[in-house]
């Protein structure tokens, strides 16, 4: 396919990677020239502002920080709006919350553009394989039109519903991911508390029944601070937000209010 794409950060970067090596037409668009650096010498073309992307791409990805970059990158003075065909797909990447990509794909409808609910989970290593995880909200028929690009991405596209449920799902994953981390954070509390040593302890809960990848990034930091210093968690801590305000009142609580404890311990370390 003809596939733009914009948003080369830390997952946006190996999603393309993959695209590219897998024989898809790519064009780029990205703030930072720096970002463009890994495609130097290939025959990807580069967009200088989304305005400019090839009108006669079939899909473009977005996988941008939050529903405000994605809009400014649709939508914006110089937004994708001002050069896709009618009939384009547009699939939403960024994690944001059910409401923000409604209201999106109901824009982006009013300019002929077909919107994807699609985030993602998995991690560079694994987009670059091809194994993130996809999970889709929208119409059966887009998704059909797109399936073998999204396949080039995933060996597991999940379709959820319609526009919306693709972000629940994804803001529910990141909701346990955070309160796992909690969890393992409290783990080590008790063992300091009975005086069993820390080390030791979280070598034994990696590779125990209790393992699990996000306990495991808590164990094998000395301290939420230690956490704190990288940005990898700014996107989580955003998103257990989202999950808060998506959720409200309904059952379900106890998982929002874990992952609030961890989103306290990086605020505080």
């Amino acid at each position: 396919m003809k596939v733009g794409f914009i948003g080369l950060g830390s997952m946006g970067l190996p999603m393309a990677q993959r695209m590219h090596a897998q024989g898809h037409e790519l064009t780029l668009y990205a703030r930072r020239p720096e970002s463009l650096r890994p495609f130097s010498g290939t025959d990807v073309q580069v967009a200088a502002s989304p305005a400019e992307m090839d009108p006669a791409v079939e899909a473009v990805g977005i996988c941008v920080f939050d529903a405000a970059g994605v809009e400014e990158v649709m939508f914006g003075p110089s937004g994708l709006v001002r050069a896709l065909a009618p009939g384009t797909v547009i699939l939403v990447h960024s994690t944001v919350s059910p409401t923000e990509v409604t209201e999106i794909a109901e824009q982006a409808a009013t300019h002929g553009l077909r919107v994807l609910d699609a985030p993602v989970s998995g991690g560079g290593t694994r987009a670059l394989a091809g194994e993130l995880t996809i999970m889709v909200g929208g119409d059966t028929e887009v998704l059909a039109d797109v399936g073998a690009l999204l396949s080039t991405l995933s060996d597991n596209v999940v379709h959820l519903g319609g526009i919306g449920c693709g972000s629940q799902a994804k803001l529910i994953n990141n909701a346990l991911f955070a309160a796992q981390i909690a969890l393992a954070d409290d783990a080590l509390s008790a063992g300091s508390s009975l005086g069993v040593d820390p080390e030791g302890l979280a070598a034994i809960l990696m590779t125990s029944s209790s393992a699990c990848v996000a306990s495991g990034v808590r164990l094998r930091s000395s301290s939420y601070a230690e956490m704190a210093a990288s940005q990898n968690y700014a996107t989580l801590v955003k998103d257990v937000g989202l999950m808060a305000d998506v959720l409200g009142d309904a059952p379900g609580r106890e998982l929002v209010e874990a992952a609030q404890r961890f989103v306290a311990g990086m605020l505080a370390g």
